[in-house]
């Protein structure tokens, strides 16, 4: 007779089995999918044998090696663009007395909101040599007859991406800032040292944690990037690795092994570069400066510079962010593409957005990301807040596993977890390939990482006694679980929960593998507008988008005030 030890079959152990699983199956699952597919002969579905072919093929293809290259250069010099805009601007509003910081605040907050893909095609409305706005004015200065910038270059794309990824950098170095213990400040000053020395020698090295963190996150994100190399790289020939698995995926026929072989360089090269990451964070504690004496972060009193300073901070935000926007409005409003003038003011109308609100496919993919966007941004929200209490509140052996595991698909560029979302769903004979199902579990996977930090945020600021005092008066788990620790990290989940569902509006690179006929959603709507030509309805398109994203993000953080820990307290 076998004995079960009853040990394993407690509610604790059945719940940790459970969750393993699932996030097993959503994270783990797509990795090792990723890998067999790169070693077989055959595509999907087709019997094959195991072969190095696919290497071999990849690695003496001279458009690898460049594509590697282009991907390594440009994300390192697109995070360091992002790295100096982002750390300048938390500077001016964390340690200066410059006015308007709420503006830069602002900005930061609808840069994020905004679709990618529409940023890149703003920059090609503003830079392009033949009909960029910006060109079209240098070009009336005399002397510059002939000059000209042109966005569909290296350059080009650097900027393109630097400048819409600062808020990255801005949020983790203004936390940085935030929490700087002065003492060492004033102790250099006080041993005469003057505010530059001081500046380089003591702050920039207490800061150095926060710097590489959002330097390694941004050189990540450049690398999996498909927005900027699709709509920027390819017109100017810059192939990158993103667009290599696009194209090996979207020919006649598909060349699937090919694509997942070069999925694995791509990997890898992000695992290195998360690597880096997380050795960078783990040694952190080196340069703490919070104890527990009070203190407050010391401001710069900036004299007649104040106002010299902050019109700087909103030079980069006019440059970065609201040009790119405002020609995105400009031209939702035209019937084609034009530089402002009066006869172009006479042709302004609303007969784009009268377009967009009647065309029935721009109505299907608006709905399709409300389901897939709420659907997946609520599972992943309630699947990170349990695996978050499991790693904090138990001591389950493997928990830290499962929080690796919940961890890992940040490591995935978007393309390559979308090409084994692809894949693993043409080899399991679950009838969900080309419906929304795939694109929903595919989300679920990817952004486990971003609500995974969130929930975990939340859960360590709460003490478990409120927990112990529910489970002496007979409540169970789950009941202790919705009933008092949703509630108490609702704030954090929340905006896990926002921005889960602003990536859905905002992403391309995981829909534009998964995404088809009938479940189109509106990054790839914008994309496919995009390679029609339908520049001006496109951008209509975008605006009503982060409209309804910005609306979105206020009710939610009106109703974070309204639930949560403040509320309980009154």
């Amino acid at each position: 007779m076998i004995r079960i030890n009853s040990r394993l079959l407690t509610p604790q152990a059945l719940l940790f089995a459970g969750v393993v699983l699932i996030t097993a199956y959503l994270t783990l699952i797509p990795l090792l999918i990723t890998f067999y597919g790169s070693f077989r002969t055959s595509p999907p579905g087709i019997p094959s044998s195991l072969t190095f072919s696919n290497y071999v093929r990849a690695f003496t293809s001279e458009s690898l090696l460049e594509a590697i290259g282009n991907s390594a250069f440009f994300a390192a010099c697109a995070a360091t663009l992002s790295l100096l805009l982002g750390g300048f601007l938390a500077w001016i509003t964390e340690r200066t007395d410059a006015p308007l910081k709420r503006l830069i605040y602002a900005g930061a907050a609808m840069s994020i909101i905004a679709p990618g893909i529409l940023i890149m095609i703003s920059w090609v409305l503003l830079l392009s040599p033949q009909i960029g706005l910006l060109n079209l004015w240098i070009r009336q200065i005399p002397g510059l007859e002939t000059f000209s910038l042109n966005i569909f270059s290296m350059g080009g794309i650097i900027w393109a991406f630097g400048s819409d990824h600062f808020p990255l950098a801005f949020l983790l170095m203004a936390a940085g800032f935030r929490s700087m213990d002065p003492a060492l400040e004033e102790a250099a000053y006080v041993a005469g040292s003057g505010p530059a020395e001081t500046q380089f020698r003591i702050t920039s090295r207490l800061l150095l944690p926060y710097s590489l963190a959002a330097w390694m996150l941004l050189f990540i994100r450049g690398i999996e990037t498909f927005e900027a190399p699709a709509v920027l790289g390819l017109p100017a020939r810059i192939f990158f690795l993103s667009t290599e698995i696009y194209f090996a995926v979207n020919t006649t026929p598909p060349d699937y092994n090919l694509a997942t072989t070069y999925s694995v360089v791509y990997l890898l090269v992000a695992i290195v570069g998360m690597g880096l990451y997380l050795r960078t964070t783990r040694v952190s504690e080196r340069y703490a400066t919070i104890t527990g004496k009070g203190y407050r972060p010391r401001i710069f009193q900036m004299g007649r510079w104040r106002w010299p300073l902050a019109g700087l901070g909103q030079l980069i935000l006019v440059l970065s962010l609201w040009l790119p926007l405002l020609v995105i409005l400009w031209a939702s409003l035209l019937p084609w593409y034009s530089a402002p003038s009066m006869s172009a003011f006479g042709r302004i109308s609303l007969e784009n957005y009268r377009w967009i609100l009647s065309f029935p496919v721009a109505h299907r993919a608006f709905i399709n990301n409300i389901v897939v966007g709420v659907g997946s941004a609520t599972s992943v929200v309630l699947l990170t807040a349990i695996i978050a209490w499991i790693v904090i509140r138990t001591r389950i052996p493997g928990r830290k596993l499962l929080d690796v595991l919940a961890f890992a698909p940040i490591c995935f560029p978007g393309i390559v977890f979308g090409l084994s979302i692809l894949w693993l769903y043409l080899l399991l004979p679950i009838p969900i390939y080309g419906t929304l199902w795939m694109l929903f579990l595919a989300y679920v996977g990817k952004y486990t990482p971003i609500s995974m930090r969130a929930c975990y945020a939340g859960l360590s600021q709460v003490h478990s006694e409120l927990e112990d005092a529910s489970y002496a008066c007979g409540a169970a788990w789950r009941q202790t679980f919705f009933r008092i620790v949703t509630p108490l990290i609702f704030p954090s989940m929340l905006v896990g929960w926002v921005y889960v569902l602003s990536l859905t509006f905002k992403v391309l690179s995981l829909p534009i593998l998964l995404s088809g006929p009938g479940n189109e959603v509106l990054p790839v709507l914008i994309f496919d507008l995009y390679d029609g030509g339908d520049y001006t309805k496109l951008n209509a398109l975008g605006v009503l988008i982060i409209g309804f994203v910005t609306i979105l993000s206020l009710l939610a953080r009106t109703l974070g005030y309204r639930i949560g820990i403040d509320n309980m307290r009154s």
